[in-house]
């Protein structure tokens, strides 16, 4: 395996960036360094002085400035890295990439004594960040002993028995058929009628020939937590024919939540997990004047990074610990939202209440798959028909928090003294599992809080200050149980009703440690895309642009197509009711929809709601990122009053508007929200409630619902067994996220093939590097192999074709045969780049796909008529220069649109990369104000569109592109022909995005556009951002200061900027 090697002590490291953690950490390593540096600078200033100039002189101009002819030379130096060859696929390319340097502090203070040390986290991406330990005194997440765990245990009783791992059934395959039968979705009568079939009892052949006898083979398996029924005897106020009192029995099915803790913890799978808190930091200066360390720009994301874990373990109460030293904490997440079960007729529903715990991971808590989120329990559905009409309500109240306070009795127990717990990594642990977030949409906020609907559930601001800006003090659980308790006992507090209270006895009373106003989290779903955006501001903002919701359906209707994004052909006027998946692709065009349509403050506060959103969604936060979350807050009470004067709104006492607020504090004390999102309970509900009652008889069927979960759970928990105790086997699923990602596939997703395709054979060296994580990706095989140049210029609208052509081949001093009209190269419909993980948008791997599909007319087939398609030339960001740091952060990206995509065949030259053919944009100039993008144009020379032919790998990714409407749309835009008929655009990408590394989100977050903000400057591919880049110029200067040198060299690949932040300081980014 290969290691790093420390030049300074010898020390091995398996990574670079773990080699980079040791030096920051070594004094002594951190101090030869620095002399080091000193060293190089000495002795070759002159040559980095030179190399910094050659830099600016070699830069490449953008395409408006230097013209089409000239481009595709200019890119070459830049925009080309080798291609590779995947022999089952197709050949993946890496985009260029500036390097990122590691930041090495200054030494010339003593560590602190007063504080935790930090250490420096290896991390994937490669900006630095600090660690903050929990006091070491305090023993968190203390290991008590070792343990097996439940795989490790039940594959000992296997041995044991002598028996394979896929016992009981006879066989892998035999497991294999079990497996589908009970996630399939057949019915037990189409299960008995599937085994009895001759073909299955002759052919398979399995041990179990009946429905009946397969159950019995699945109810062997392993069992989680199990199913219990508690009934509830409610007594109305209605009396009966008798003149007696009505009653009601309703039965809760429910398990024991701390043994579903266990369950998690102790869950083999889950082995990245939190036990103790930290705190990351993303800036350090190391013992200034007062001798302190200086931390700053806080990182929020997992429940252990953010505020409450860290409270809640270390708070001191009457000079005691909240938690006893060696306590390992577990934050209950509980959900809960009724849903209906029937879809056309009837009225059944179910209440689900799941659970999770904060140990987990957010990303393993949101993929259904996982089974990271457990149902707990049932909370019974009735009408309530004993009581009379007025009490009925109230009644219904009560019943919700006495089941909740029955089902969750168990960690009142258990919050306090605490259980032993075998956890995932093998160690056991005292674990203390306490309620930390309730996860549930506005009405069930208020329900859980004790409030009224017209109330904030987490602040006491009134119901007519809702709109206001002032912040509220916050709601007090120790002064809400007073004021319930004496109003139980009629004493008619006038806190009651200045609170705004219900007349309701909590579940959350005896809860330990539990501040149940603030464990209500953000939700994104309900309270920002279907809450302000989807109820509020679409309606707000319509009803203020000239010609209405008919001017806005037109311009939905005109807008260009692109992959991620959902084009409205009948505008969004007629359709009443939409989901949040529709409000989120509203959400990335509805700014430039509003251009020149509304009054510029309508923009401007539209602009600080859709800014709000999108950092809102971070996966990662930082205190500058949670800035400008407050600030797009701000912005938007700016610039509201617009809405009042155009007599659109009376007032904004809105209980969704309001909650935004909270979203800060929020994050900080919870982690980011996209950890508590309801989102993820309305998914849950289609695979763990509404898949079991479409499994039962309807009859009774919420006990069929727990014994049909209770399966499905067996069935997938035995084959994770089989993943860890067999390696190479992959067990089934069948769930929500593998449909939508079967649906959201293409067909560009193979690595990149032989470009020059007569001669396809590369080594095999080639075929194993091509593996890298991003890059360029185009098919294997071109689905037209020899379109003629005519058909090319013609089909594809590419008239200067050869032209281009002749001028790319001579720019690259390629002299093969002379390309003619006759000429027939391989053509490719799309590529796709893998675009970089960026922490704050996603951890997921994105693809993003780019189209060059010509038009097909209408023709007859055998399958009938093949109705006429309009071509598809998506438009992208190309990168024509080096990005200059000093600048805007879409400095030396152009816009062009892809005409062509195709390879240059081995008898016209060599050539490693594929190519395109694309139309030019005028550079992006300083963005339009109020709405904050860019406008551009096409870009001609002599009244004739310039274009050239550049390589695929220079382009950065797609972009969308919005038309100007102007005060009103042209009738005569259409979707498919846009991009032809208007002459200049809006690109909108998003402020949020800029703020990441590399841009790498832009269709998934407002359209595919740029936008740029003076509070944004955080640089492309791993350069640094403003803040981090001073803190280290600081420690350099003392540097300098001791060593007598004024410059800092930083080496490691090719120069690629230099900045000059003080008189006597220069960094040189090698």
């Amino acid at each position: 395996m290969e290691s790093f090697t420390c030049s300074y002590c010898a020390i091995r490291r398996p990574t670079l960036q773990g080699l980079r953690s040791h030096i920051v950490q070594s004094k002594p390593c951190r101090a030869k360094q620095y002399l080091e540096y000193s060293a190089l600078s000495d002795s070759d200033s002159d040559e980095s002085d030179g190399d910094a100039s050659s830099v600016a002189e070699g830069s490449i101009d953008g395409m408006a400035e230097t013209g089409a002819d000239d481009v595709g030379g200019e890119l070459d130096g830049y925009g080309e890295v080798p291609s590779y060859t995947d022999s089952d696929e197709d050949m993946a390319v890496d985009p260029p990439r500036p390097p990122s340097p590691a930041p090495v502090p200054d030494d010339s203070s003593p560590p602190s004594q007063k504080r935790p040390r930090p250490t420096v986290e290896e991390i994937e991406d490669e900006d630095a960040r600090w660690v903050q330990d929990f006091p070491a005194e305090m023993e968190a997440g203390k290991r008590r002993g070792t343990c097996d765990t439940f795989f490790e245990r039940l594959r000992a009783q296997q041995m044991d028995a002598n028996t394979p791992p896929w016992h009981p059934f006879q066989s892998e395959g035999e497991w294999d058929l079990a497996q589908w039968l009970m996630t399939s979705g057949l019915s037990q009568k189409k299960t008995d009628e599937y085994l009895k079939l001759n073909v299955v009892r002759t052919g398979i052949n399995p041990s179990f020939k009946n429905g009946r006898r397969f159950l019995q083979y699945v109810d062997s398996l392993p069992q989680g937590p199990q199913w219990r029924c508690r009934p509830f005897e409610v007594v109305g106020d209605e009396l009966d024919a008798d003149g007696n009192q009505r009653k009601e029995m309703v039965e809760m099915w429910h398990r024991d939540p701390v043994e579903v803790v266990r369950e998690l913890l102790g869950n083999p799978s889950f082995q990245d997990q939190g036990y103790a808190p930290i705190r990351i930091f993303k800036e350090f200066e190391e013992g200034r004047g007062d001798g302190e360390d200086c931390f700053s720009n806080r990182e929020y994301s997992e429940m252990w990074t953010a505020d409450w874990w860290w409270e809640i373990q270390r708070t001191h109460v009457h000079a005691q610990e909240l938690l006893p030293i060696g306590a390992t904490l577990s934050p209950i997440i509980i959900s809960s939202d009724k849903t209906q079960l029937t879809h056309f007729s009837g009225d059944k529903q179910a209440w689900p209440v799941y659970i999770s715990v904060g140990n987990l991971r957010k990303a393993t808590r949101r993929t259904t798959s996982s089974r990271a989120t457990i149902l707990l329990g049932y909370i019974p559905v009735t009408k309530l028909e004993i009581f009379s009409k007025e009490n009925r309500s109230r009644e219904g109240h009560q019943l919700f928090h006495d089941c909740v306070k029955a089902m969750l009795e168990p960690l009142k127990e258990a919050g306090e003294k605490g259980v032993l717990m075998d956890c995932a990594d093998g160690f056991v642990r005292h674990i203390f599992p306490i309620l930390s977030a309730y996860i549930a949409d506005y009405p069930e906020q208020t329900l859980v809080a004790c409030c009224r609907e017209n109330s904030c559930p987490k602040c006491l601001v009134t119901p007519h200050g809702r709109g206001d800006t002032v912040r509220s003090p916050p709601r007090e659980p120790t002064e809400t149980l007073r004021v319930l308790k004496e109003q139980a006992k009629h004493e008619r507090p006038i806190e009651y009703v200045e609170q705004n209270l219900r007349p309701i006895n909590p579940f959350w009373e005896a809860f330990p440690h539990c501040d149940i106003f603030s464990c209500m989290t953000p939700d994104a779903l309900h309270e920002l895309h279907n809450g302000v955006f989807g109820d509020h501001i679409i309606k707000w903002a319509n009803k203020a642009t000239r010609g209405g919701s008919k001017e806005i359906d037109a311009r939905f209707r005109a807008l260009p197509p692109h992959p991620t994004l959902r084009h409205f052909k009948k505008g969004i006027s007629l359709t009443t009711q939409w989901t949040g998946k529709e409000h989120k692709n509203m959400e990335k065009t509805y700014l430039g929809i509003l251009a020149k349509a509304t009054d510029p403050a309508v923009q401007r506060a539209v602009r600080g709601i859709l800014d709000f959103i999108h950092y809102a969604h971070f996966e990662v936060h930082s205190d500058d990122s949670l800035a400008r979350l407050d600030a797009a807050w701000a912005a938007f009470h700016s610039n509201k009053q617009i809405f009042v004067s155009s007599k659109i709104r009376k007032h904004f006492r809105i209980n969704k508007l309001h909650k935004l607020k909270h979203y800060v504090d929020a994050i900080r004390s919870r982690g980011t929200a996209d950890g508590f999102n309801t989102e993820n309970t309305e998914r849950l509900h289609i695979d763990l409630a509404k898949a079991g009652y479409n499994a039962s008889n309807r009859v009774a069927y919420t006990r069929q619902m727990a014994v049909w979960l209770a399966r499905q759970e067996a069935v997938h928990r035995f084959g994770t067994y089989l993943q860890w105790a067999m390696p190479g086997y992959i067990a089934q699923t069948n769930t929500v996220e593998e449909e939508e990602a079967h649906e959201n596939e293409t067909n560009a997703a193979a690595p990149l093939p032989p470009v020059n395709v007569e001669e396809p054979d590369l080594s095999d060296e080639a075929d194993d590097s091509a593996t890298s994580d991003t890059g360029h990706r185009i098919a294997k095989k071109p689905p037209f192999p020899d379109l003629t140049a005519t058909s090319i210029e013609t089909d594809f609208r590419a008239p200067d074709f050869l032209y281009h052509l002749d001028r790319f081949l001579q720019s690259k001093s390629i002299d093969p045969t002379t390309p003619i009209e006759a000429s027939t190269f391989p053509v490719y419909k799309r590529f796709s780049i893998m675009l970089p993980k960026i922490p704050a948008i996603t951890s997921h791997d994105r693809k993003d796909v780019v189209r060059a599909v010509r038009g097909e007319v209408m023709k007859m087939t055998e399958k009938g008529v093949r109705q006429a398609t309009a071509g598809q030339f998506d438009t992208v960001l190309v990168r024509t220069a080096k990005p200059d740091g000093d600048q805007r952060p879409t400095d030396g990206l152009s816009v062009a649109r892809v005409r062509v995509i195709f390879c240059l065949p081995a008898k016209h030259g060599i050539y490693p990369d594929p190519l395109a053919y694309v139309d030019w944009y005028k550079p992006l100039n300083a963005p339009v104000p109020d709405i904050g993008m860019h406008e551009v144009s096409l870009s001609s020379r002599n009244h004739r569109q310039k274009s050239s032919i550049i390589p695929i790998t220079a382009i950065f990714r797609s972009c969308h592109l919005i038309p100007v409407f102007g005060r009103a749309a042209n009738p005569t835009w259409t979707s498919d022909r846009v991009l032809d008929q208007c002459n200049i655009f809006v690109a909108t990408t998003s402020s949020a995005t800029i703020a990441t590394r590399s841009m790498a989100n832009i269709p998934e977050l407002r359209s595919s556009t740029v936008r740029t903000t003076s509070a944004t400057r955080q640089l492309d591919h791993g350069y640094w951002g403003y803040r981090q880049l001073e803190s280290f110029c600081r420690s350099a200067t003392r540097a300098t200061r001791t060593t007598g040198h004024a410059e800092i060299l930083i080496a490691n690949a090719n120069v690629d900027a230099v900045f000059k932040l003080s008189r006597d300081t220069m960094v040189v980014f090698m």
